[in-house]
């Protein structure tokens, strides 16, 4: 299973609809205090960092004022923003939502500061950006951290024999194990400039925290109970002690590995812990009494 980092779909929907004009124009300005009149600019300088590349408008561009700081003190200017930030999309925005304008070219999406901008702002389209001098190499290690972030781990299910729903014995043997689906090596990717990470998680071992202090840790899923089969053993089981309710907790250890393209890198990030699942267990005893038979006393 795969998944790739991909731009925001809430950035996506407002890139969809806002290219018309020639000036930029913020909130108030009769297109509504979402809308710019112009989504269109040239030059500047693109920056790349880990997980993002970066526009810088043109000293002398009006999109440089409101990416300035904040104004001087005074009455503000309710449709001024300031502080903006610019997020290229790269390829991907792109293919989402359409050429925008001249090519070479791409989206960049704003995030702006002021007392008259709601966010997301509407995106431009930008031509003739260059690479900024010295830009920011970036650290593989970084990458990979990002593509770690969007592996689809999921809390396991938690199954038991008897079920988690009946009462447990004390002295009797629980059985244990997770849902078998949930056992699958998982992958993701994640890029910024030219390079390209992948993250592969291998699940590991299931650690049973049994509620009572104890803990289990079961180096597979555990074995599924069957009652057609009463010869089955498991490896993963817990006797409780005492009786009592109990709130059993199962997390599930992932190995992560990486590797890298576009520069030098990969290795293992060690054990990562998914989502735990959570039960609650009654746990009961069951007493006899042993009564002589044959006329014994």
């Amino acid at each position: 299973m795969r998944a790739w980092f991909v731009i925001p779909a809430a950035l996506v929907a407002a890139a969809i609809t806002f290219v018309v004009g020639t000036e930029p124009a913020w909130a108030g300005d009769g297109y509504g205090q979402n809308n710019y009149s112009n989504a269109q600019a040239s030059g500047g300088q693109l920056t790349v960092q880990a997980g993002h590349t970066y526009w810088t408008p043109p000293a002398t561009s009006s999109w440089a004022t409101p990416g300035s700081s904040a104004p001087s003190p005074g009455r503000p200017n309710p449709n001024q923003p300031y502080g903006c930030t610019y997020t290229a999309g790269g390829p991907s925005a792109t293919a989402s939502i359409g050429v925008g304008g001249a090519q070479p070219g791409q989206w960049v999406f704003p995030v702006c500061a002021g007392p008259g901008v709601l966010n997301p702002m509407p995106p431009i389209w930008v031509t003739g950006a260059q690479p900024a001098g010295g830009v920011v190499q970036v650290n593989p290690v970084v990458v990979a951290q990002q593509a770690v972030k969007q592996l689809p781990l999921a809390s396991p299910t938690i199954e038991m024999a008897p079920p988690s729903g009946s009462p447990q014995l004390v002295g009797v043997a629980t059985w244990m194990w997770v849902n078998p689906g949930a056992w699958q090596t998982l992958s993701a990717s994640a890029s910024a400039g030219t390079v390209t990470t992948t993250a592969t998680a291998t699940p590991q071992k299931v650690v049973w925290d049994m509620g009572d202090g104890d803990t289990v840790t079961c180096d597979g899923p555990g074995t599924p109970y069957s009652a057609s089969d009463p010869n089955a053993t498991t490896n993963c089981s817990y006797t409780w002690g005492q009786a009592g309710t109990y709130q059993v907790t199962a997390t599930l250890y992932w190995s992560v590995t990486w590797t890298a393209t576009g520069a030098p890198g990969g290795g293992n990030l060690g054990l990562q812990a998914g989502p735990a699942a959570q039960v609650a267990v009654t746990v009961t005893e069951s007493q006899a009494i042993n009564t002589p038979t044959g006329g014994g006393n």
